[in-house]
């Protein structure tokens, strides 16, 4: 069970009725930025406050800060639309790649916020993607901003740092609709329950996708072992499935009803809430690549499986993204003898793969040649299809967001 804090400060509109609130990631009781990645403050206020087992599905308005990563990840497409406004950080840039990704989250029904900044900026030209725009009351001053308000009556504009009456009535004056302040209410810092799936569960969800997307029962059976990641899945189902005509009954109907894509996000979403984002990015694209590096090697022995080698490379490394001794990992996987040998004490055909990658990534050609001649494989065949795995391994990990 790990405990989530995150700051909520409500906005109100032109009536002082509540119209939503927003959500910003806290590492606890204080409200100070946190210092963590903005991904992972992202991923664990989505997880926390839509999909965590105490959370309420209120009808109410969320407005949630999200990074390019983020955008281009779709991991606003793990919530629902009606309930989250996507509010652009400052830092992003309008690429070719970005605004086609915000052209597609409106067309979804999602509203974007922006700082009001952005009307003097590069993304000028793409104002018809904003829906909101916020402006600070401690930086500028209302009045400066009659004139642009009413040059842009599609947009709404949000005033924020309201702290006083006066500068309330001077806001509604000038045109802006929403409010946000200290003369309203201050930041509460809400304290949330949350048990994080399997860092292994998600892992292999990555992987049964990777290989074979449409094995639903292989995708079930994973999910099923993990308390939290099946309800997260059954959560997410609920919230976002279009086609749902009934209630989800077993693990197997959330699956179907959540689809392929939408489980790939959720996974990407769970496992940036919990690691490192940026670390867990290279170590996953690392293991990825031994394991389609080794199920590629054409190897004459009885001992050899391509999909027990593909494992083998796939958890290779979860001793270090998980900070716990192999050893002990290994022990609470249902694996094959010859993969735990492998993966413990390097031993074995596996083994011989492993300290063969190793020796490639020091560029140890010695030893290459050496583990080539005990495998009697060819050291340029290896080292092609040792690029060959690195160049499929991008394209999967482009795909899968993870």
């Amino acid at each position: 069970m790990a405990e989530i804090f995150f700051s909520c400060q409500p906005i109100f509109d032109n009536e002082l009725q509540h119209w939503g609130s927003e959500l910003l990631f806290r590492e606890g009781l204080e409200n100070k930025f946190p210092s963590i990645d903005e991904d992972t403050a992202t991923s664990r206020i989505l997880s926390a406050n839509f999909l965590a087992s105490n959370s309420k599905q209120k009808l109410t308005r969320y407005i949630v800060s999200f990074g390019e990563s983020s955008l281009l990840d779709e991991i606003p497409l793990s919530m629902p639309s009606q309930h989250l406004i996507i509010a652009v950080t400052d830092d992003c840039s309008p690429t070719a790649e970005l605004v086609s990704k915000l052209r597609a989250y409106r067309a979804e029904g999602y509203r974007i916020l922006m700082d009001g900044k952005v009307t003097n900026n590069e993304w000028r030209n793409y104002l018809e993607l904003i829906d909101i725009l916020s402006i600070s009351m401690e930086r500028d001053n209302p009045a400066d901003w009659e004139y642009t308000i009413s040059q842009y009556p599609q947009q709404v504009f949000l005033a924020r740092k309201v702290e006083k009456q006066e500068e309330l009535e001077a806001a509604q004056s000038y045109g802006f609709a929403l409010f946000q302040g200290y003369f309203f209410e201050k930041p509460q810092i809400v304290r949330s329950e949350d048990v994080a799936p399997s860092v292994m569960s998600l892992l292999d969800i990555c992987i049964i996708i990777n290989k074979n997307p449409d094995d639903i029962d292989t995708l079930t059976k994973v999910i099923s072992k993990d308390v939290s990641l099946l309800y997260k899945v059954v959560a997410s189902a609920n919230i976002l499935a279009k086609t749902k005509t009934s209630k989800i009954s077993n693990p197997r109907q959330a699956v179907v009803y959540l689809g392929v894509q939408a489980l790939r996000r959720l996974v990407s979403l769970l496992i940036m809430s919990n690691l490192n984002h940026q670390h867990a990015a290279q170590l996953q694209n690392a293991a990825l690549s031994r394991a389609t590096f080794y199920s590629m090697l054409s190897i004459e022995d009885k001992a050899f499986n391509p999909d027990e080698a593909f494992i083998v490379g796939a958890f290779s490394l979860l001793d270090v993204m998980l900070s716990k001794p192999m050893a002990d990992i290994v022990a609470q996987l249902d694996l094959s003898n010859d993969v735990k040998r492998a993966l413990v004490n390097k031993e074995g055909i596996y083994g011989h793969l492993l300290q063969m990658s190793h020796d490639i990534d020091q560029a140890n050609w010695n030893g290459l040649v050496h583990w080539c001649n005990q495998l009697k494989l060819s050291d340029k065949a290896v080292l092609k299809d040792f690029e060959a795995a690195r160049a499929s391994t991008a394209d999967i990990t482009a795909s899968m967001q993870v």
